[in-house]
């Protein structure tokens, strides 16, 4: 039994059991967004709900379902193994159903309303394997970024994601065992399903990877200082700020920068002072290579989409469609 039938035979087990509503799973779908299609019996009332089941969930997680559920021909339902309190606040103010194996759920689905609290995380949890730790997670980053990388010798690899050339030989051989590298012999190496690959970067670049090279919040003296920030520095614009230049569509209120090493020197010429409360955001650099945004001093498109996914306005998420049709779609379109 795979990890996404597990959850969600347990999930429905547990809700019917609970509220002696009737759930079954009535078909399986092939169009990469919704998992299955849930028909829910109650007294003589019927509802279908249209589901994505995941492992494991988070904001970006939460960002994608949103941009993807505006698509689904009946009521969507997100369904995974634990959702935390903190999560289940957002998603009901965000009014998106969820169920979880541990019982929690909340389904508005007038006049059928049910809201479950407070049980704890079940038998499942879902692991995270080496391909999506923060070593894979650098690869595929460039993988993705840099159509036919892949084929290129292990070293160039490796001098592009600032990565051990021993770990590189491990993380595209996990690539091949899961699927998403084809061997061809002559014809070399070719990524494939790129883009499951790209969603599942998302989801685990925000839980294993971006926790790692936050720098720290900062606050700014003068509101215009990022109009007169010297080159020398090297400070590439992230999530929101990159997103108005990409775009023109989005006014950043958080202003994301990376930056390879941040020294006394910048945060003094740049009159920055550090605050938890503050409206710029600083994080590591990660990657060492260029694109064609580098001169614009912006940082890749899928990571651009990828911190604005996880962001909880809708301008936010529609930005992040957009930035994906423009920029993304041609990188990941399968040869």
């Amino acid at each position: 039994m795979d990890i996404k039938t597990e959850i969600l035979t347990k999930t429905t087990d547990k809700l019917q059991k609970d509220t002696g509503i009737s759930f079954k799973v009535k078909k399986q779908y092939n169009d990469h967004f919704r998992d299955v299609l849930i028909e829910l019996k109650w007294n003589k009332s019927t509802w279908y709900l249209d589901a994505e089941v995941n492992g494991t969930i988070n904001r970006a997680i939460i960002g994608r379902f949103r941009q993807n559920a505006a698509g689904f021909e009946n009521t969507p339902v997100l369904i995974t193994t634990f959702v935390t309190p903190g999560l289940a606040e957002q998603l009901r103010e965000l009014k998106i159903n969820y169920i979880d194996t541990a019982g929690n759920a909340y389904l508005n689905i007038p006049p059928l309303l049910i809201n479950i609290q407070g049980n704890r995380p079940g038998e499942i949890q879902a692991t995270s394997v080496r391909l999506f730790r923060t070593t894979g997670l650098k690869i595929i980053f460039a993988l993705l970024c840099n159509p036919e990388l892949e084929i290129k010798d292990y070293r160039t690899i490796a001098s592009m994601t600032n990565v051990a050339l021993g770990s590189v030989n491990w993380i595209m051989r996990d690539l091949a065992q899961a699927g998403y590298l084809l061997n061809q012999g002559k014809n070399g190496r070719r990524l494939i399903r790129k883009d499951e690959l790209l969603e599942k970067w998302v989801s685990n670049y925000h839980e294993q990877l971006r926790p790692k090279i936050i720098i720290g919040r900062y606050a700014a003296l003068d509101k215009d200082w990022w109009k007169k920030v010297e080159d020398k520095y090297n400070v590439l614009w992230g999530s929101e700020k990159a997103a108005g230049i990409i775009t023109k569509y989005l006014k950043p209120e958080i202003t994301t920068i990376y930056i390879k090493e941040l020294t006394p020197d910048f945060l003094i010429r740049n009159k920055l002072h550090s605050t938890s409360e503050g409206d710029i955001e600083i994080l590591k650099k990660f990657w060492l290579f260029d694109d064609r945004w580098t001169d614009q001093n912006v940082v890749p498109p899928i990571l651009v989409y990828a911190d604005l996914i996880a962001g909880r306005s809708d301008r936010n998420i529609e930005t992040a469609k957009i930035i994906y049709d423009k920029e993304i779609s041609g990188l990941i379109r399968q040869n």
